[in-house]
């Protein structure tokens, strides 16, 4: 009876395969992390406030042939909340280590948005260890700087006006909600994205709003390696292409109906993606 017991208690202990686990970092702080199926790795990093739940449409497509990890960054989401810690040199220090603690390799590393920059940061750091193929979805490897010369979102006093809404007061999701799509969604749809996002507190949102503002990532960019595709919306397909066609001369670039397409269009962007990693 005892062992039945025993047997009984580790079918809820046990983690399920497929289900979020939290993730211990070595500070303490805990990731919440997601993973499914078997094969070759592919870890989704999601934008600004965002949370795993943004990729559930890739992770449904590709767990039956590949492992599909996705997860929140720490201060995100379902994971930990730090009082500092909040830049994307600390998410890809994160990163690091649940790559080497959960001993992956050969890996598709794919950042979504802001998410790129914990790309960035990881190859400041670490170079392409354990990296095997880069995806960057809709991201310029500086957010501010010279339009003229660089892909960048824009100028300083294009920020200004929401740097000061987000120094008065927590930020509405529903502009960026609105912002990164094309097409209405239903009520319930909004209504778990805005909750997804609200999680954030806003000194983590604050923070790393600061830290994409005052970081230029244009050197890592001519540095890439390794097979890389960068995914770029249809409104600045040509203006990002020309740039990084002589800055990323190797990359491979592809336009995109919206930032955030693979939510809107998944069968398209998962055959684009697709076809991408499976590309020798």
């Amino acid at each position: 009876m005892r062992l039945f017991n025993l047997l009984l208690l580790s079918c809820f202990t046990l983690p399920v395969f497929g289900q979020g686990n939290f993730f211990s970092l070595e500070d303490g702080a805990r990731l919440f992390v997601q993973e499914s199926g078997k094969g070759q790795t592919l870890i989704f990093i999601p934008g600004w406030t965002m949370t795993h739940r943004f990729f559930e449409k890739q992770k449904d497509s590709f767990e039956e042939s590949y492992h599909v990890v996705t997860y929140d960054p720490r201060g995100q989401g379902r994971s930990d909340k730090s009082e500092y810690k909040n830049t994307y040199k600390h998410h890809a220090a994160d990163l690091r280590e649940l790559i080497l603690q959960k001993e992956l390799k050969d890996i598709v590393l794919v950042g979504w948005s802001s998410g790129c920059l914990t790309i960035y940061e990881y190859l400041k750091a670490y170079g392409t260890d354990r990296i095997n193929k880069l995806v960057f979805i809709d991201e310029p490897p500086k957010w501010i700087g010279d339009a003229e010369k660089e892909w960048v979102y824009g100028s300083f006093d294009d920020y200004r006006s929401s740097l000061k809404e987000m120094i008065t007061g927590p930020s509405e999701p529903n502009g960026t909600i609105d912002w990164m799509l094309n097409d209405s969604i239903d009520n319930e749809t909004r209504a778990w994205m805005r909750e997804e996002m609200l999680m954030t507190p806003p000194h983590v949102a604050l923070s790393l709003y600061i830290d994409g503002m005052v970081s230029d990532y244009n050197e890592e960019a001519r540095k890439l390696n390794v097979p890389t595709l960068f995914m770029v919306r249809d409104s600045w397909y040509d203006y990002a292409k020309d740039w990084l066609k002589i800055n990323a001369p190797k990359a491979q670039v592809n336009a995109i109906s919206s930032h955030a397409m693979f939510w809107e269009r998944p069968k398209e962007f998962n055959e684009m993606f697709r076809s991408f990693i499976n590309h020798e």
